[in-house]
């Protein structure tokens, strides 16, 4: 199938690693040129690399989305080395901490907000008036299951913080529909990174093998796995699809909506 991607720029901060680097690859090997960041040097080379070597265009920048200049250093870069951005791919940082209400200070909430929240609208405020200028455009932000099915595992601000991220999806699907953009968030599920483990480790709930258990499907996801379904929604195929909170978890969430 076709996806349509072939020389479109897409932007997929925080791309170096894990799913992320997974959601640039899949673009990458569908013809798009990406340009992807991360806040470690020797990582987002790493990743470069990795992608160069099967053909991909593909270029890095080495910058943190949540400072105040973050969005407009990564969507710079995009635009000198390949053009405006036609794809956004938001895939946060995230503190670790697992805590109650009660232990969760008020700074920890700005933190979270800052870091989910803010970091989606600055980096999409860069990209929308050449997307609606083109009259196309695709942006994806990755969140959690949280979002549709909270536990007791995971800290108090990501259950609350996360979904606003999923409001402010939905209006922006709703005000530039009409301008040929869609916006989706993906829901994810137990993928094995190193996000992963250092919030397994910090949470001291769940073993790798526990986690896995709970899976419908018995397993972890791999990070290809979470590139195809974003490669899909970034592309031509998928231009109907738009303000969804798709899962992508193996089964994990046993919610019905």
């Amino acid at each position: 199938m076709d996806l349509g991607l072939k020389d479109k720029v897409a932007v997929v901060a925080g791309g170096s690693r894990g799913c992320g680097f997974g959601i640039a690859e899949a673009l990458a090997n569908e013809g798009a040129a990406v340009v992807l960041s991360g806040r470690n040097e020797q990582a987002v080379s790493t990743a470069v690399a990795r992608i160069r070597k099967t053909g991909g265009k593909v270029s890095g920048v080495v910058s943190d989305m949540v400072a105040k200049d973050g969005a407009t250093r990564i969507v710079s870069a995009a635009r000198s080395a390949f053009g405006d951005p036609d794809i956004l791919v938001v895939n946060p940082p995230g503190p670790n901490r697992v805590r109650g209400f009660e232990e969760s200070p008020d700074e920890e909430f700005r933190s979270a907000y800052e870091h989910w929240v803010m970091t989606l609208v600055q980096l999409t405020r860069e990209v929308l008036p050449g997307m609606k200028s083109r009259n196309w455009g695709r942006i994806v932000d990755i969140a959690s299951i949280g979002v549709k099915s909270p536990h007791l595992d995971d800290p108090m601000y990501t259950q609350n913080i996360r979904v606003a991220v999923v409001g402010v999806i939905k209006t922006l699907a709703h005000e530039y529909g009409r301008h040929g953009i869609t916006a989706n968030v993906i829901a994810t599920g137990p993928f094995l990174t190193e996000l992963s483990r250092d919030y397994m480790r910090d949470a001291g709930a769940l073993s790798e093998e526990q986690m896995m258990s709970q899976t419908a499907m018995g397993r972890w996801g791999r990070p290809e796995e979470m590139g195809s379904v974003v490669a899909f929604l970034c592309s031509e195929r998928a231009s109907y699809v738009s303000g969804e909170t798709i899962r992508v978890d193996g089964g994990y969430s046993h919610s019905m909506f």
